[in-house]
């Protein structure tokens, strides 16, 4: 998965916890660090580089620097922690995955001590060496992944443009047939379901949030064509885009 290589030098500068007011959005910046979001209550959402984020409680993800980032929606009451930090990036062994899930309880006390070092006066090393412990731990946790935990965060990822089955098992190096079995056993549905499932969660959201027009939000959330969107939008709410969005 593609992140920050961990096997190379990672600059800590700076991190605090931040929870967020009912209604508030992300901050508009272009900025200049990585940032490190750990959410451990309600759902953080952003928009970075055009690209709509939901990250929701016990998931990280990682904002790569040099990005545009804004906000089209309110997240909900986010509480997380934020940490800026310059790292390089890539894939391969020794990569931490630039999203994943994280277990707040267990790296809660991590996380109160980066903070606590960060508003008081402890040195440098202090703080660095609770950051990279909390790296330590996120990545120790990413190697205990599943491999159907792995197809669905590359799905979550990747759903808004056409991923194949193809494109999942040469990236995870096994075969279609084996990764159907696995994500279906795990999550009780192929992983083209997963991935319309997500498209219609969003396109959903949009119709209830924007003026565009269905078909320009069927093709926004990664359908290929509108009747194929409108095929499963009717067959989960047994009317048309136009009339649920009208009645919602």
């Amino acid at each position: 998965m593609y992140g920050i290589d961990l096997k190379k030098p990672i600059e800590y500068i700076y991190a605090s916890f931040r929870y967020f007011e009912d209604g508030e959005k992300h901050v508009t910046r272009f900025c200049k660090h990585d940032v490190l979001l750990l959410v451990f209550d309600g759902v953080l959402k952003f928009t970075e580089n055009g690209e709509d984020y939901e990250i929701h409680k016990g998931e990280y993800y990682i904002q790569k620097n040099g990005g545009y980032q804004t906000s089209r929606y309110a997240s909900e009451k986010p509480k997380y922690l934020y940490v800026h930090f310059m790292s390089e990036w890539g894939s391969g062994i020794g990569f931490l995955s630039r999203r994943g899930l994280f277990n707040s309880e267990s790296l809660m006390p991590l996380m109160q001590r980066l903070d606590r070092f960060s508003h008081k006066e402890y040195t440098y090393t202090e703080q660095s060496a609770a950051f990279y412990s909390i790296l330590s731990s996120l990545y120790r946790d990413e190697r205990k992944q599943t491999l159907a935990d792995k197809i669905a965060e590359h799905i979550t990822e990747n759903y808004r443009r056409g991923i194949s089955l193809q494109e999942i098992s040469e990236r995870l190096y096994f075969s279609k047939n084996h990764i159907i079995n696995v994500f279906k056993a795990a999550y009780g549905c192929t992983p083209l379901e997963y991935a319309n499932t997500l498209r219609i969660t969003h396109a959903e959201r949009l119709l209830k949030t924007t003026e565009d027009t269905a078909e320009e939000i069927a093709l926004f959330c990664g359908f290929s064509d509108y009747s194929c969107f409108y095929k499963l939008f009717r067959k989960k709410h047994g009317q048309s885009p136009a009339k649920w969005r009208k009645e919602n």
